[in-house]
């Protein structure tokens, strides 16, 4: 029952609703909010275009295109992530640090792109070693800004942010797991799995982006 429900087409348009949310508090929010909007909407984008190559077109020669966009967007969605959690953390040379996580992390992402778009023998190996790696990256660097959030604010779970942090550290634990298992018997099965995840990551977004802006005397989660 499960494999019929078209579960990756709700995925692709489910991130509109934390997008259109995370718009609406653009002129009131802070650049947190502001970058986290272009965040999602770099997704949005790249989620509609594999949609519709492969969805629609069913035209595996424009793949090509959708992969520069994706490896793009993971390359984004790295520097975004380690920015985020350096904007929580209290520790000195925090921009030295992150300028050498964010070197570092393009250094890997540019290899990556040389080897599957400039000799023309991708090396998947590698790829599931760097997606894997962002997961594993991105976990870590969540759970820290967490523990940064929670030292600064005693009513953490009225924080937009432990919503939004924690639905990317929830998503980037989970999904490690499953991308471990990408090249056993279990990886196709596995793989709608890894797109429900995703849809409970928006829900932990949509949370957040609502209790900002709401007075405290209003939010009584």
């Amino acid at each position: 029952m499960f494999y019929q429900i078209p579960i990756q087409e709700i995925s692709t348009f489910a991130i509109w609703i934390p997008l259109i949310l995370a718009g609406t508090k653009w002129r009131t929010s802070d650049r947190k909010i502001r970058l986290f909007f272009v965040f999602l909407l770099f997704g949005a984008i790249t989620d509609i275009v594999g949609w519709w190559i492969y969805g629609v077109l069913e035209d595996l020669e424009l793949g090509k295109y959708h992969a520069y966009l994706l490896n793009l967007y993971l390359w984004f969605e790295a520097l975004f992530f380690i920015w985020l959690v350096f904007e929580f953390l209290q520790i000195s040379q925090k921009s030295l640090w992150r300028r050498v996580l964010w070197t570092g992390i393009s250094f890997l992402f540019l290899m990556e792109m040389i080897i599957r778009f400039g000799f023309g023998i991708p090396l998947d190996i590698y790829t599931s070693f760097l997606i894997s790696g962002m997961m594993v990256l991105n976990s870590f660097l969540m759970a820290f800004a967490l523990l940064g959030l929670a030292e600064k604010n005693g009513e953490i779970m009225r924080d937009p942010w432990f919503w939004i942090l924690s639905g990317i550290f929830f998503y980037s634990f989970s999904v490690f797991f499953i991308d471990m298992l990408t090249y056993t018997s279990l990886g196709p099965e596995l793989w709608k799995f890894r797109t429900l995840l995703n849809l409970i990551q928006y829900v932990f977004f949509v949370v957040g982006l609502i209790k900002i802006n709401i007075p405290k005397h209003w939010d009584n989660v």
